[in-house]
Formats: structure tokens, sequence, C-alpha cells
């Protein structure tokens, strides 16, 4: 049997303020029914519209235009938004990357700086300071394992791990102190394993072991968990110089390096190839 609802009551299932269904209200979005008291009654009807409402405040839809989505094309209002999404957070990701540039020599120095080994053509690379993880990834061909082993080789004190290791990870880095660059890190390891392999080396003490992290793997390196002690740098498949990109739907290279990744069952299925210099 349907149930109408106080305010109140509406509000806890909805996870919202009583003030929130009343701008709601006030908006002309919802029209809840009254009691012979006078007091506010929410009906499933009213429920289930209030619901959508709350879902699209959640996304950041304006009050304004969510009268209009949800009585015309939700759809086409949705991808207006995802749009309007997508445009922001380029602007977002634009500004970060000026800040970085603005940023005084100290805050974030280069570390190193060499000449990009085949299959580029010598072009500088510069790698701006070393955080507790540095991911490196991109398409099978693109070079990351060149520059991962130059990178090992130019850090004072790195050195490079190979698919040939034969301890974890983990007893690997408890074993220096210098800089350790890792060939896939995600190498013999399920997704489940995967997935704690990453939580544990986020959850470090400051300050760690710094690590230069290879992966392909989505569960290794899951975008959304990228915290402040990270940074990424996607090798191109087009050999263009590697690059820094930020975790941010939008940001310059940001689709490229998603294509990168993949979930472990996925990266299964090409275990063993390598791409032959010809």
């Amino acid at each position: 049997m349907s149930r109408n609802l106080s305010a109140s009551q509406a509000a806890a299932v909805l996870g919202v303020s009583v003030k929130a269904l009343r701008l709601y209200e006030r908006a002309g979005l919802i029209a809840p029914g009254r009691t012979a008291a006078g007091w506010r009654i929410y009906a499933p009807d009213a429920m289930a519209r209030a619901r959508e409402i709350a879902a699209l405040r959640g996304l950041g839809v304006a009050l304004r235009e969510i009268g209009p989505m949800l009585d015309a094309d939700p759809g086409a209002g949705l991808a207006r938004h995802e749009a309007r999404l997508r445009s922001e957070a380029g602007r977002i990701a634009e500004a970060i990357g000026r800040l970085r540039a603005m940023r005084p020599a100290g805050g974030e120095a280069t570390t190193i700086a060499f000449d990009l080994p085949w299959p580029w053509g010598g072009e500088r690379f510069e790698l701006r300071g070393l955080p507790p993880i540095l991911w490196l990834t991109g398409p099978l061909g693109s070079g990351k394992t060149r520059l991962a082993m130059r990178i090992a080789e130019s850090l004072p004190g790195g050195h490079f791990v190979g698919l040939d290791r034969d301890r974890p990870v983990e007893a690997l880095i408890a074993e220096g102190e210098g800089p350790l660059v890792v060939d896939m890190v995600e190498e013999g390891l399920d997704a489940e394993e995967q997935v704690a392999l990453a939580a544990r080396l986020r959850a470090r003490p400051v300050p760690a072991r710094p690590l230069v992290l290879m992966t392909r793997s989505s569960a290794m390196l899951d975008l959304g968990m990228v915290g402040a002690g990270e940074a990424i740098i996607l090798c191109p498949a087009n050999h263009s110089p590697p690059v820094y990109v930020d975790p941010v739907p939008g940001a310059p290279g940001y689709e490229a390096l998603a294509t990168c990744l993949a979930a472990p069952e996925v990266r299964a299925r090409t275990a063993g190839v390598i791409a032959i210099r010809s």
C-alpha cells in the first residue's frame, strides 16, 4: 500500500534537507499535497519526481534548468549538461597546467633532463619533480619501457626492475631507498591483488621511497583514485614526446590516457605480447 510522507520523512528518504524540498516547491518543480491541518505530504508520484530533481541537482544542474529538462527531453538536456561539464573540466585542467608552469623553482623543480631515446628523435625531456608515485603508461610500442629505463639510469640512486624480477614489488621497495622504476607493476597479479597493492602503495607514510610504476592496468592506475602524491606520464602512440596528463575528464591527453588502461581480464588476453623493433 502506498504511503504519503511528511516533509521530514521525504527529506530523509531523498537524502536532502527540508529546505531543499521547499526550494523545489518554490521553483514549481513539485507540488506536495496537504493534510487537513495544512501540513505538506509527499505522495509516491511526488517522491518519484523529487528523486529525479535531487539526482539532477547532484550532477550540478541548476533548478531553473530542471523543469524544462524533465518536461521535455531529459536525454537532450543531460547531453547539454555533460558538454558543459566537459568544457569546464577542460578549463580547469588548463588552469592547473598554467599554475604548475608558474610555480616557483623549488616547488616542483626539474629533477632530471635528458634526450629521449629511440623511438623518439632525441627531443629533450624533463622530469618535473618526483612524487611518491609516478605512473608511466602508453600503448604497446610507444617506448615507455625505454623511457622507464632511461629515467632509472638518470635518477641518482635509481634502479630499474624488469619483468624477470623474482620477488614481489613490495619486497623490492623495502630493500632500498633510491627511486625504484618498475616494469609493468601488475605483472603476475590478479585484479583483486592489483587493487590491494595500489591501495597499499598509496597509503605509505611520507616521505616514502619514490616509485616510477609502468602499468596498463585500470586496476592499478584507477584514474578516479589518483591523489596529490601522484603524477602520470603518457607515452603517445605517435611517438610525440611523453606528456604529463591530469586524471580529469576533458584534460589534454585524458582520453588517450584512458584508452591505454584496461581491466586485468582484458590485459590478460595480450599477456606475453611484445613490441619488436624492425
